[in-house]
């Protein structure tokens, strides 16, 4: 039987669609009762499904969902623990809300750039006025302005946009487009039309790896929970804003602030999180670090997840549960701004042209070889036809999860001296692909956590070696995650699969206003609110099924929890989580990788774009489809006012907002 609230909650996960029949509907409720799945699971399993199984965007229809449910049985039996293990973690979940730090036990002091990203000063054009966007705008995304006719091969002067994917069609046809009234901008000159800048200090990722102190993570996380609150208190000092400790007993409402925190020391990634297993964990100095209950009842709209920090309304009568009368808003970051004479200057640079950028997330090969002739074509496409002034690629580069890599069978051609190190492979193999990129063309590179030729095997993650791969000059390598700046447009970029990791306890409301369209756009959201490009606490634990030898040879409880991690999980190195926050703006383009199913969208005035992967895993070593973006962005008209080109902050036309995603244009391409 489907009830509205289950009604409610898929078409919010799956969005608005003439395809949600009312048997549709039942049927996707009937998965969530027979796989004990919220409404997000099976959304995310069902982007999975369309991505890696069958290649293509598939209808919500019963048939299809016939063969969806296949799929679900499929993964559910090789994720699921053995009998003895379930046991096992179910006699562990006990609540904590007991566990606390000693009050009198001195605290260490952390340093400073373990806490903070490089601040301003005041020399680079990111200065923050007050929040431009009081309100969440409608959520424009490349679907909404999706123009469709027959799919062509990809061309850059009037390009004609493809219909849905499908596995026919050939490399370089458009698969989506955002904003396809902005014109096309001309491709890379012999003149540079752009500065390049960064916002952060290489210095401060220069840290050692895996060596994290118990006392300095308490600091940092603390310290995430107390600037939380004092920032709500300085931008509400007209409130009657009483803070208190929410795991004591009161018979009046009291405002905490605290973490989300599942009940149980022995949740992961994989454990089921519900609305009646979620504990508040306060600061220190807040409430001595103590757990409470959370009864979330009497909430109609809410989104929570693991690590969330959150400001909560409500009261502890029995002082047992902190019963949630209300969620406030978090404090909000302003929009970028850029004084009128350094707009002038860009606009003079660009020629009234424009910029053209490239994004690509790897792999950048099959999954079963390390072979890259797809990508050397590519690059051979970037030279000739694409012509972009700035290109971007996220790592994977060489992935340590390639079965080639694992079983140590690597070949490299007859005319490559063979490697001795896996940074030998790089040097050989990839940075020859990368010099062959024109001189003109600025290239950045970001890695991953399943990079092999990078020391920083843990998130934030310092950069690669220049001089040890012999990169050309027109190389840039930043770390993940970073910020920079072209021109005016300032870009952040994370390559952590956020949006596949972060698992929320939400329920949604079609008829309140403040209702977030699906699941992409409320997590694009958290990450805004809480100002972290990685807001999830802890991080994601990738899984595999554990083979019977590798049991017999670990052993024990411990032997199988070893056994079944594998490489590509998020290891955070909570001590430096600092390096992971904004920073005093949001960006005008926000670059997030990830597995699920490329898209560009617009969330509070953001840019966001996932470019997906450039050759998705697939267990056939001849499948090599994957996807690309190419974004163009006008040159900001200060001269020539327009609505859709930059907008001055007040009527004294000394600053003004970059409104990027109005005159940006994002074509989504068919690697």
């Amino acid at each position: 039987m489907t009830t509205d609230s289950d009604r409610n909650d898929i078409v919010s996960a799956f969005g608005p669609s003439d395809t949600l029949t009312d048997a549709v509907i039942e049927k996707l409720t009937t998965f969530k009762q027979i796989f004990n799945l919220s409404t997000d699971d099976i959304y995310v399993n069902w982007e999975s499904f369309n991505v890696t199984k069958v290649q293509t965007d598939l209808d919500l229809t019963v048939e299809n969902l016939d063969k969806f449910q296949e799929y679900l049985q499929e993964i559910i039996s090789k994720s699921t623990p053995s009998v003895k293990r379930e046991k096992n973690i179910t006699s562990s979940r006990k609540p904590l809300a007991n566990n606390n730090f000693n009050a009198s036990s001195p605290i260490p002091s952390t340093p400073s750039l373990k806490k903070r990203k490089v601040t301003d000063d005041g020399t680079t054009p990111y200065k923050t006025p007050a929040t431009k966007f009081d309100s969440s705008p409608s959520y424009e995304t490349a679907n909404s302005t999706f123009q469709s006719s027959s799919p062509t091969k990809r061309t850059f002067h009037k390009p004609d946009l493809s219909s849905m994917p499908n596995l026919q069609q050939e490399s370089c046809t458009v698969l989506e487009t955002l904003n396809p009234h902005i014109d096309e901008v001309e491709g890379v000159s012999d003149t540079k039309p752009f500065k390049l800048m960064s916002n952060f200090e290489n210095s401060k990722y220069k840290f050692r790896n895996m060596s994290m102190k118990l006392l300095e993570s308490a600091d940092v996380l603390d310290d995430q929970i107390d600037s939380f609150a004092q920032l709500y208190q300085e931008t509400n000092l007209t409130k009657d804003t009483q803070f208190g400790n929410p795991c004591l007993s009161s018979q009046f409402d009291i405002i905490c602030c605290g973490r989300i925190v599942p009940d149980s020391t022995s949740y992961d990634h994989f454990h089921q999180l519900n609305s009646s297993s979620l504990f508040l964990e306060t600061s220190r100095m807040s409430g001595i670090g103590q757990r409470i209950p959370l009864d979330i009842s009497q909430l109609v709209l809410y989104s929570f997840f693991p690590g969330q920090i959150v400001l909560l309304k409500g009261r502890n009568p029995t002082g047992s549960t902190f019963i949630v009368q209300e969620v406030l808003e978090a404090p909000q970051i302003g929009a970028p701004v850029t004084p009128k004479d350094e707009l002038l200057e860009y606009e003079e640079l660009t020629q009234g042209n424009g910029l053209k950028l490239l994004v690509a997330s790897g792999p950048y090969s099959n999954v079963n070889t390390l072979n890259f002739t797809k990508f050397e074509k590519f690059i051979e496409n970037i030279n000739s036809d694409i012509k972009p002034h700035v290109v971007i690629l996220n790592g994977p580069f060489i992935d340590i999860t390639n079965d080639a890599i694992s079983k140590g069978d690597i070949e490299v051609p007859e005319n490559k001296p063979q490697p001795k190190t896996l940074d030998e492979l790089f040097k050989n193999v990839f940075s020859p692909i990368l010099k062959t990129i024109d001189s003109r063309i600025q290239v950045i590179l970001i890695p991953t956590v399943k990079d092999t030729s990078v020391k920083s095997c843990s998130y934030p993650q310092d950069a690669f070696e220049r001089k040890k791969f012999g990169l050309p000059k027109n190389v840039k390598i930043f770390p993940n995650p970073s910020s920079f700046s072209l021109n005016e447009i300032l870009i952040g970029n994370s390559n952590l699969d956020i949006y596949k990791d972060l698992i929320e306890v939400s329920k949604q409301d079609l008829n309140n206003s403040k209702n977030f369209n699906n699941r992409l756009e409320r997590i694009t959201n958290h990450i805004f609110d809480q100002r972290r490009y990685y807001p999830v606490f802890p991080g994601s634990l990738k899984r595999r099924v554990p083979s019977e030898a590798l049991e017999q040879l670990t052993g024990g409880y411990l032997g199988k929890e070893v056994s079944e991690a594998g490489i590509g999980g998020s290891t955070l190195e909570v001590p430096y989580l600092g390096l992971t926050e904004l920073g005093t703006s949001l960006p005008d383009i926000l670059i997030i990788p990830s597995e699920l199913k490329f898209f560009a969208k617009v969330v509070k005035g953001v840019l966001v774009i996932n470019p997906g992967h450039f050759i998705r895993s697939n267990r056939d070593p001849t499948r090599e489809d994957g996807s690309y973006v190419v974004t163009c962005i006008q040159s900001p008209s200060v001269t020539e006012p327009n609505d859709n080109n930059v907008e001055a902050v007040d009527q004294t036309q000394d600053l003004y907002y970059h409104n990027v995603y109005k005159r940006s244009r994002v074509d989504i391409f068919k690697s």
